[in-house]
Formats: structure tokens, C-alpha cells, sequence
């Protein structure tokens, strides 16, 4: 399980961080015409993101490959979910709200009882 750990924070890593420079390149861009999305597609920034997305999937399928699917992917998308909410609260000023972190508490709390449960059944 350590393995699918180590691949599943692989998976959050290059995800959030592809992510994140789409959105940091976005910042200020309306992409109204074919020439704007043209140019956003090919700079450089953007062609790195989306290298770091496809490394994300391939992380996701080498952790898919070391355990059960209703295991690897309630943690993985835990994990994701996780990084995501730090990313845009520290890197984006993101507002979490009270009632937004009890969602969140929530969501992690469903996505550790469902894991336990599946791994309690595996």
C-alpha cells in the first residue's frame, strides 16, 4: 500500500500543479477568438501543464495497477481534493468559508470511511 501511496501523491502533485498553471496562465485572459486560444494552446507554460496532467493519469494507472480500484480511487480523489483546496487558498487567496470547510470536513470524512469500509471488504 506504500507503493499506491507514493504514486497516488505523485498523481495529486502533478494534477494540482498542471491545474494550477493553467489557471495561473488564464489570469487575466478572456480567450474570445481562435488567435487568443491559439496562442494560450501553444505557449510554453500551457504545453507544460498539460505534460504534468498526462504524468498525473500515468501516476494514477501505476497506483490503479498495485491495489483495488474502489481503494486507490476514493484516496486519490481525497488527496487531489486536498491539494486542490491548498493550492487555491495559499497560491490563489481562495476564501474558505465556514460552511465551505465543514463541506470539506465532510467530503474527506465520506471519502476515509468509504476507503476503510472497501479495505475492511477487500
Amino acid at each position: 500500500m506504500a507503493k499506491a501511496i507514493l504514486y497516488i501523491l505523485l498523481y495529486a502533485a502533478f494534477n494540482v500543479s498542471g491545474a494550477a498553471l493553467i489557471k495561473w496562465q488564464l489570469r487575466g485572459k478572456s480567450l474570445a477568438t481562435l488567435n487568443d486560444w491559439l496562442k494560450f494552446l501553444l505557449n510554453p507554460p500551457f504545453v507544460m501543464a498539460f505534460l504534468l496532467i498526462i504524468l498525473s493519469a500515468l501516476a494514477l494507472f501505476k497506483a490503479l495497477s498495485t491495489s483495488n480500484f474502489s481503494l486507490i480511487i476514493p484516496i486519490a480523489t481525497g488527496i487531489n481534493f486536498i491539494f486542490t483546496i491548498a493550492v487555491g487558498y495559499y497560491l490563489f487567496q481562495d476564501k474558505l468559508s465556514v460552511l465551505s470547510f465543514l463541506g470539506f470536513v465532510l467530503i474527506i470524512g465520506g471519502i476515509i470511511i468509504l476507503s476503510i469500509n472497501n479495505h475492511a471488504h477487500a
